[in-house]
Parts: structure tokens; sequence; C-alpha cells
């Protein structure tokens, strides 16, 4: 397994794990996006996160002048300035010439971005002399809505990026891919390993340097950028910020639906459920519904107990962000997990069966899907039966 030390990180921790570090240094990333400029958000998050690892970026822009673009990536809390200040990050004016009446002229700004030959030299310059890590395209579906001749550009393109590998500097490049014809599209992507589309809010993983067996996460737009929704739910800030009421009464987190659910209301349905299955088909019930709740989840696979003790662990911190209780591991073997909860929602006093059986169904079906291997549940102890503790064993079978 190659080492983290390796790896670009994104800054985004479900990213990271799902890229199992970070991405692979030295390849070429693609994000691809429509018209809600999503992509374009997540290319600087990622450009700010290379940054603040001690990375050295070009940055070409072509959409807005480079004053706009500061003060737009503000409103997500991307402040460029510092590394402008220390060199570690260049922005090429790309847009200036493109539309002012009169020429700008400048260091940093580009004289001509329509004249090809002149443009992609002076990036190469630039990278070779300066010897930046990373060259970042904002975007440049921006150069391609202006060409007679679109073969001819997505050939520039395509031939830039190769040059600048060579040069030892990695490309990441925004493309809107409402604008490129589909054959355009697939040739413009040719020379990047990471090819990732961030739309509607879903971010799918279209192309790996390595096997990624996630092929999409949920997403969510708030003013720290684009943020995995399972990110969002371990922080009851983010959470928060991240909920939108639309006026036919819908409660939104990124696209899914969601409502807020009492203590009362789960109660109930957990009374209910034993009263009219009895035990033992209650017991069934509830575990099954646990278990059920992972089925629409893609989960990367994982070998070391260490790794399942971190799965556990960060389901764990979105049942406390939520609202559902404390959750820890108290030991932990190749074969058998032992977990102790505290507070776990719904509290039932004197409850004559364990109310969190579907607990253990969820932790279960998790660690299958993590594994690949069969693994059962059970809620040995109820804070609901008197006990000042709830304890789920887990057992590899």
């Amino acid at each position: 397994m190659i080492e983290d030390n390796m790896k670009l990180k994104t800054g985004i921790p479900a990213l990271d794990r799902i890229l199992g570090g970070g991405f692979e240094k030295g390849c070429n990333i693609a994000l691809v996006g429509g018209m809600d400029n999503d992509h374009i958000l997540l290319t600087h998050q990622l450009t700010n996160a290379f940054l603040s690892s001690g990375k050295k970026v070009l940055l070409v822009e072509l959409r807005q002048d480079p004053a706009s673009l500061i003060k737009w990536l503000s409103q997500y809390n991307i402040n460029y300035e510092e590394y402008l200040e220390d060199g570690d990050l260049k922005i090429l004016d790309g847009f200036s010439n493109l539309y002012s009446p009169a020429s700008i002229s400048g260091p940093d700004v580009l004289p001509n971005p329509l004249d090809l030959g002149i443009t992609t030299a002076i990036i190469r310059d630039n990278v070779s002399k300066e010897k930046y890590d990373i060259l970042v395209f904002d975007d440049i579906t921006s150069l391609y809505a202006l060409q007679t001749d679109y073969k001819a550009y997505v050939r520039v393109i395509v031939r830039l990026t190769n040059s600048i590998r060579k040069l030892g500097a990695s490309s990441l490049v925004a493309i809107n891919s409402d604008v490129l014809s589909i054959q355009d599209l697939s040739m413009i992507l040719m020379p990047f390993e990471y090819l990732i589309e961030i739309r509607e809010g879903m971010i799918r993983f279209k192309r790996s340097f390595s096997f990624i067996n996630v092929p999409g996460v949920p997403y969510v737009k708030t003013n720290k950028g684009i943020i995995p929704i399972e990110d969002v739910l371990k922080d009851a800030v983010s959470i928060r910020d991240s909920l939108v009421l639309t006026s036919d009464g819908v409660l939104k987190l990124g696209e899914g639906r969601v409502q807020l659910i009492g203590e009362t209301s789960e109660r109930s349905l957990i009374e209910f459920v034993y009263r009219f299955l009895g035990p033992e088909k209650g017991r069934e019930f509830l575990y099954g519904w646990g278990r059920h709740e992972v089925e629409h989840l893609e989960i990367p696979k994982i070998e070391s107990v260490e790794e399942i003790k971190e799965i556990l662990e960060e389901a764990f911190e979105v049942t406390r962000s939520t609202g559902g209780g404390i959750l820890r591991i108290v030991e932990a073997t190749k074969d058998i997990i032992i977990v102790e909860g505290k507070n776990l929602f719904p509290h039932i006093r004197n409850f004559p069966y364990p109310a969190h059986v579907h607990y253990a169904g969820y932790m279960a079906k998790l660690l299958e899907k993590a594994t690949g291997e069969r693994w059962e549940g059970e809620e040995i102890k109820c804070e609901s039966q008197t006990n000042d503790k709830c304890i789920f064993i887990l057992r590899r079978v």
C-alpha cells in the first residue's frame, strides 16, 4: 500500500478516505460539472488544500479577472492572498484581454489568450522556470466556447497537459461538460488519470489511478464550499447550516429530504413494534431495520482491525453529532467487537426489551459491507432495561 505522504490530500476527510489518503502525486485531475459551477468551487478547494500542504501552484484564470475570483472565493473561506504574497501561487490573468476593448498589459496578464501558441508557450515557460508543482485551469471551457476550430483547441489542451507532465508538474482542470460535444469531451479528458463529476448533489468517481469501489458520495454546498454529507453529519453546526426548508414544506439536506424526529415518536414506534409482533419477532424486525439502513451506502473495502475500528468510529461520530448518543469501542479483535453505548436514542424507562437492537443491525451490516464477510450483532444490555449502559457484541461468523 502506498503511504499517505506520497499522496496529494484534498483537505476533505470523506474524499481522502475514498481516495486512500488522497490523489496520487504526478497524476492529472479533471473535475467535470455543469452550469452551477460546483465543480469550479471544488477545484479551488483542492487548490487551496494543495497550497496549504506546501505545493507551488500556477493558476490560469479564464472565467473572470483575478480580483473578482478572490472576492468570489472569500464567500467560501478560501483566501489566496497569503500564497500570492509568498510566491507559492501565481495567477495568470487570461480573462481581461479576452473582453477588454483596449489591450491590458502586465507581468501576469496573458496578452492574447486566444492565440493558443503564445498562451501555451507562456504557461510552459512559467512552469519550467519557476518549478511549479501543479497547473490549475479555471476553466478550459471558457476558451473552448470562443474557438472557430474546436478540434484544434482540444489537441492543443491535450498536448499542453502532456508537456506539463514532462516538466514534472500535474494538471488540475475544471470543465463544464454542458458546453463541449461528447467527442471533444472524451478527447480532452484523455491525459487525466482522475475524472470526477460534480453534479446535482453527487460527487462521482468516473476514473481513478487506483481502484475505487465507492462510485459516488452526496454533498452539500455551504459557506465552507463543497462538503460530502458524511462530513456534514459529524458536526452539529454544519448540519444546521446545511438544512434548507423549501416553500412547499420540504426540509432538505443536500439533495435528500429529511425530517426532524422527536424522541416520543421514535419511542412510540419501538414500543408498538414489540407490542404488535411480540418479543422475538420485534427484535427480528428492529435488527432487520438497522441492517436495511446500510443497504444504500457505498463502503470502501477494509481488512485490518484498525480499519474496522476506524469505520465504526466514523459512524459513531455521526450518531453523536446527530443527537443519537455516545458509542465507543471497548474491545476489538479480528472476530469480535464490543461496543458500549450511553444516552442512546430513544431513551425508554423500565422497558422489558432491548430498545436499540437496530443499532446492532446497523453496525453488523456496516462491517459486512466493509469486509465482505458475514457479521452478526446483538444488544446484550440496554439502558432501557435499567442498566447503566448499552452493550453490543459484533461477531464475525
